[in-house]
């Protein structure tokens, strides 16, 4: 859960304290007249923290990777990677989404100008983009498609990450698993012509592809916010 939160406060840390808080108190004045130009300012500040940033999410998911694969089951099996609580933490999307919030927060530490606000609108639109940007990663890597008689539903295979789940009739038609959650499901299924049942899924050897594809988006992202917060720097002081 660390990993979820921790973009969130690195927006916020880097809106006020490292950011928005010189602006607010004038004392950036200071600095741009000490032969530091406004770009070098803006980007010593934020290398400093990207690199405590990078160090620590890298020790933390080595640490975190190493105690799932290696720590004992327990009473309910070993939680599985794809839950969200674990694959921030068990690969590189952790990074991505941490060097997201700190673009995040220079942006609007520069844009805001008033620690507590920037802060709150970082914290704010990282939290959305930490919330919003998982709901697409099943799309990220093309699914697996399992099928079995039509018995009853099995779990998902080699386990994966269960995107679509259904019924196939004799025609190949796909038809919604919640069909035949009636009292009486045989017969549903009778009438229906059903003989299977489907299931498409990320089994666990998509684990690495979808973790790259998401950071690489990610990192592209935080590129681009990072080139707007530069861009905006650079005409404010025009």
């Amino acid at each position: 859960m660390a990993m979820l939160g921790l973009p969130c406060l690195i927006g916020a840390f880097v809106a006020g304290p490292i950011v928005a808080k010189d602006l607010e108190s004038g004392t950036y004045t200071w600095a741009w007249t000490q032969s530091v130009t406004p770009a070098r300012w803006l980007a010593a500040r934020l290398a400093v923290v990207a690199a405590l940033v990078v160090s620590g999410v890298v020790l933390f998911t080595a640490v975190q990777r190493w105690a799932w694969t290696t720590g004992p089951e327990l009473e309910y099996g070993r939680a599985a990677w794809y839950e969200r609580a674990m694959y921030g933490s068990l690969g590189t999307v952790g990074i991505g989404y941490a060097l997201l919030g700190l673009a995040v927060g220079a942006l609007a530490g520069l844009l805001l100008r008033r620690v507590l606000l920037a802060m709150a609108a970082a914290a704010a639109v990282t939290l959305g983009a930490v919330v919003l940007l998982p709901l697409a990663r099943h799309h990220l890597w093309a699914t697996e498609t399992a099928t079995w008689a039509p018995t009853y539903p099995q779990a998902t295979p080699n386990f994966g990450l269960p995107v679509e789940r259904g019924m196939l009739t004799a025609d190949g038609k796909r038809l919604p698993e919640s069909l035949c959650w009636g009292p009486d499901p045989k017969a549903c299924i009778a009438e229906h012509h059903v003989t299977g049942w489907y299931s498409d899924f990320h089994p666990s050897s998509h684990f690495w592809p979808l973790q790259l594809v998401e950071t690489g988006i990610l990192l592209a992202l935080a590129a681009a916010v990072t080139y707007a917060a530069f861009r905006i720097l650079r005409r404010r002081v025009a």
